[in-house]
């Protein structure tokens, strides 16, 4: 069975993608294989990462010298023409974004029979107020596009889906599940780790994983950590992953003071050892439609501070705690220094039991997969 996501970038820089890469290799060993059409360019590396799932990676161009009504126009016009030259019985959306309702309904002009919208967020990531008001008013047209509904969370299942979609909980959670055992808390890769930072170890290590963008709210790490290092001399800023944002928060940490204290590593293949090196970890999110991060923190033993607005799914061992960002930096950085960074426990049993192992994920997707496969194949 192949079955089509579709996806705006193919990039691996972000935990949504990584984890679609990390399902898609494991269900290849049940003849289940994803295919991705992508509105952005995917570079040599990352297609050679796809094919080793097995996975076809095909792109429609977005026309972006006209404003939004024509280039969705166009772009929905190449998106009915490929569903309709391409022999997909299943069509998947990966998306925080209503839009996604159109391109799924042009999949049902064209004759796919299984369309499926799996919400992935609990916000938009772009600031356009008229993309936000359209993108509300488009959440209805999933009653007519869509099949099925997915969600990471309730709050994401809430974000995207018609209101009687969630009144009628016609929708189901997939738990984001990790490799546990790739984040168990080594004390060896984390001394390596550190040595290969620069980072002494005494040092204090605060860190965060995640894309930079507006979301993630990196300018209020900077603050919090600005109040920090008030406080501890030796403590470090440790930022994994890379962004629009990068040069933003360059010169903001200059502007604060702290460069010297701040490494920003950008996109790295070995997320799990980066884990290893820090002391806390920290995640003042706008925003999310679940938090992988957090799960892969708290599974290398990390004690976690959380915004409020990070679904309570993540609230699973004594790791996690929260706090609003309206608490301000300096209640933030009080916080970080009240945590006793005592020996690192192991707390893989809690998030296995809790359902967010990569096995139990797994699972339930072959079910799901089976169910979708049977109905597009015209059975009951």
């Amino acid at each position: 069975m192949r079955v089509l996501h579709i996806f705006t970038n193919p990039h691996i820089n972000n935990g949504a993608t990584i984890f679609e890469l990390r399902v898609g290799e494991r269900l290849k060993d049940s003849s289940i294989y994803f295919d991705y059409l992508c509105t952005e360019k995917a570079d040599k590396e990352e297609l050679a990462e796809y094919k080793k799932t097995k996975s076809r990676v095909y792109r429609l161009p977005i026309d972006n010298d006209h404003g939004l009504f024509i280039r969705e126009l166009k772009i929905n016009r190449r998106y009915y023409h490929f569903f309709k030259t391409h022999d997909y019985d299943i069509v998947y959306a990966d998306t925080e974004n209503a839009l996604r309702a159109i391109h799924l309904f042009m999949a049902r002009l064209a004759g796919v029979k299984v369309r499926v919208v799996h919400s992935h967020n609990t916000g938009l990531q772009t600031e356009s107020k008229s993309s936000r008001l359209i993108s509300r008013a488009l959440r209805r047209l999933f009653l007519f596009s869509a099949t099925d509904y997915l969600a990471c969370s309730e709050e994401a299942a809430k974000w995207l889906f018609p209101k009687s979609i969630v009144k009628r909980k016609k929708y189901e959670i997939i738990k984001n599940g990790i490799e546990l055992e790739e984040y168990l808390y080594s004390e060896d890769k984390r001394k390596k780790m550190r040595k290969a930072l620069g980072i002494s170890e005494g040092s204090l290590v605060v860190g965060n994983v995640g894309r930079l963008m507006p979301q993630k709210n990196h300018s209020f790490m900077l603050d919090v950590f600005a109040e920090l290092k008030k406080k501890r001399d030796d403590a470090v800023l440790l930022l994994v992953g890379e962004g629009k944002l990068r040069n933003e928060i360059e010169e903001k940490a200059a502007g604060l003071g702290i460069s010297d204290s701040v490494i920003m590593t950008g996109n790295v293949t070995n997320v799990s050892d980066h884990l290893q090196a820090m002391d806390v970890f920290i995640m003042p999110s706008l925003f999310e439609g679940f938090g992988i991060a957090g799960i892969e923190a708290q599974a290398a033993g990390l004690f976690c501070l959380f915004s409020d607005s990070i679904p309570r799914d993540i609230d699973i061992t004594p790791l996690a705690k929260f706090m609003p960002p309206e608490a301000g930096a300096d209640k933030w950085a009080e916080s970080i220094l009240s945590i006793k960074c005592e020996e690192r426990q192991d707390h893989s049993a809690e998030i296995e039991k809790a359902g967010f192992s990569i096995e139990a994920t797994i699972d339930r997707l072959k079910n799901i997969y089976a169910g979708l496969e049977k109905r597009s194949k015209g059975n009951s």
